[in-house]
């Protein structure tokens, strides 16, 4: 059985492009970033190094789902 790892994950608002959007990161590896829609009630999430969005109705699935990719992919 694998061991288990504590990682931790930093949020930052930064602007991109003029918009505000939300970072996620782990130490300095960005795994994605949040993006609001102008409706203001849905999110938009892209996981680093893709321009494939992904449409969520509140933040935390869009950051659960840049976390679950994240941990799918990492090696």
């Amino acid at each position: 059985m694998a061991k288990e790892q504590k990682i931790t994950v930093n949020q930052e608002e930064v602007t991109r492009n003029g918009h505000t959007v939300s970072v996620l990161t782990v130490g300095k590896v960005e795994i994605g970033y949040i993006e609001p829609e102008a409706d203001g009630k849905h999110f938009q999430g892209f996981v680093a190094g893709s321009m494939q969005d992904n449409r969520f109705k509140n933040l935390a699935d869009a950051e659960n789902y840049l976390l679950s990719e994240y941990h799918l992919h990492r090696a």
